[in-house]
């Protein structure tokens, strides 16, 4: 049996260690751009801190800190904290593995607590595969983790504490009655930006400088079966012993979300807002009153990167409400385009009635408000695809006018709807969760084979510049800074991809895949220091 011995219980201190393991990067990214502020830690440390008497909450980021293996293992050896937690996506499942293990093995009397994405949507696998993990706060933490740090304080039964996975007296996975969302997000503190330690953040980064991530939002208006940010953000219900997730979405006033970012913008010197909401543009009286506040308050920022939807962007547009959001610092919009036809997008539940609202939702932006740039974002692979409608995407693509356009494989995220039916559908072929790059495709269609389908991705990728070379280097000379600035970057790192690759080629022997090198993950040079 392995039931973790709680150590916790009855002292007047506890240290809590929030940690971001180290990891590779994305190499179409700078380094710093790839290791944005991890939210959920500040917010958790935040309603913890407001909450549970006598905690030092601790977050430490490996990523920006440059903090590689060795150095982590040193800093947990020589800190010993009471309780780590750690939550991680799919793809970096393992790191937090990893860390868990070093944990336990340098500091053997702490309490070691999974949260996030990927260890929510596979509780009971997550305790059986990591024996070093001892619970798995499930989908929303701050209540979760509040009563759990309290519960093994006091010396009470992991059993009474709703939300979590646990291994019960024969050491097996239990899971517990979910525990009710959070309703009204005001009623949550500030999250302690001050442990956060932003000056590792704001300073640099090409994509987005001195950027830090906010939410206004939890959950998503809309239910696409594919999406595992809206499963974890969802409504939890236990259901014959697993846990489903049902649509849900709150969000903060727009005076409430004006106060932080005033705080972020005034005493941390924050100057561009990286929204980690799931649809940041889905109401239009919200946008209204805090485009007006920052406005009023004469927050000056250079920018905000935001998920939008194209139905909302052009009711906006009507509305006139979309100057007022350029006006106020809406700079670089990600749309999900998805795919080129209305069958497609109903296949994945996107809720949107007109495919062609995409394309006239970028016309919008293109002719109106030139300084905001266009990026969409493109699946690639779903089960009816063929090399040829996968190819197709590229026209759609060019014909929105877009800055840059990504083309993903879809990915069957663990706890998704699209999951459970690829796997019972026999088309995942992938099954090593480190594998789920969004680069390279996990499963097959009904018509192509997953070498088919990573070749067309690709023949998007490569042909989105070249079928328009002057139109692309043309906005590296806009006269609008984001945009111009973005488009130097894309064709600064798509070369740095290239040469890189050559010189591997070069002198360790490899094959060359130019290009290509963008779907592989970079190690970086600290990550065994």
């Amino acid at each position: 049996m392995n039931i973790p011995v709680n150590f916790l219980e009855g002292k007047s201190r506890i240290k809590i260690l929030f940690v971001r393991s180290p990891r590779h990067v994305w190499p179409i990214v700078n380094e710093s751009d790839n290791f944005l502020l991890p939210l959920a830690y500040p917010t958790l440390a935040a309603y913890l801190r407001e909450h549970v008497p006598g905690v030092d909450i601790t977050i430490l980021d490996c990523c920006v800190r440059q903090m590689g293996w060795k150095s982590l293992t040193k800093y947990i050896r020589e800190t010993r904290p009471d309780i780590v937690a750690i939550g991680e996506k799919t793809v970096f499942y393992h790191e937090g593995f990893r860390a868990f293990e070093l944990v336990k093995k340098e500091a053997p009397q702490a309490v070691t607590i999974a949260g996030g994405v990927m260890y929510t949507a596979l509780p009971q696998w997550t305790l059986d595969t990591c024996k070093a993990v001892d619970y798995v706060v499930l989908y929303e933490g701050e209540e979760t983790l509040r009563d759990l740090v309290t519960t093994l304080r006091d010396g009470g039964e992991p059993s009474s504490v709703r939300g979590i996975a646990y291994r019960d007296a024969d050491g097996k996975p239990a899971l517990t009655p979910a525990r009710p969302l959070i309703e009204n997000l005001d009623d949550l503190p500030m999250p302690a930006y001050d442990l956060a330690g932003m000056d590792y953040y704001k300073p640099f980064g090409h994509l987005w400088p001195k950027a830090i991530t906010v939410q206004r939002s939890r959950g998503c208006i809309a239910n696409c079966n594919f999406c595992s940010w809206r499963i974890q953000e969802g409504r939890p219900q236990l259901v014959d012993g697993k846990y489903v997730s049902h649509q849900a979405y709150r969000t903060k006033s727009p005076l409430r979300m004006a106060d932080e970012i005033e705080w972020l913008y005034r005493d941390f010197g924050v100057r561009y807002l990286f929204w980690v909401d799931g649809t940041w543009n889905a109401d239009h009286d919200w946008l209204v009153e805090f485009c007006e506040e920052i406005l009023r308050r004469d927050i000056k920022l250079d920018g905000w990167w935001a998920f939008v939807r194209a139905d909302k962007l052009v009711e906006q547009d009507a509305k006139g409400i979309l100057p007022l959001m350029v006006k106020a610092g809406f700079r670089h919009t990600l749309l999900g385009a998805e795919h080129d036809s209305q069958q497609s997008l109903d296949y994945v539940n996107k809720g949107l009635k007109d495919y062609n609202l995409t394309q006239e939702a970028f016309r919008i932006l293109s002719e109106k408000h030139p300084e905001v740039f266009r990026q969409a974002t493109y699946i690639t692979g779903l089960p009816d695809d063929t090399v040829d409608s996968i190819k197709g995407l590229l026209k759609h693509a060019h014909a929105c006018n877009l800055d840059f356009a990504a083309f993903h494989p879809i990915q069957p995220f663990p706890g998704t709807q699209f999951y459970d039916w690829a796997l019972k559908e026999g088309l995942v072929e992938e099954t090593n969760f480190e594998k789920f790059d969004m680069f390279y495709p996990s499963m097959r269609t009904y018509h192509c084979t997953r070498e088919e389908v990573a070749e067309a991705t690709q023949w998007c990728y490569k042909n989105f510049v070249a079928k328009k070379p002057f139109q692309y280097f043309s906005r590296m000379f806009s006269p609008h800074p984001i945009r111009r600035d973005l488009h130097r970057w894309f064709a600064f790192a798509i070369m740095r991809v290239i040469l890189k690759d050559l010189k591997e080629t070069i002198t360790q022997g490899s094959r060359f895949k130019g290009f290509s090198g963008i779907d592989t993950l970079w190690k970086p040079d600290w990550y065994d220091a």
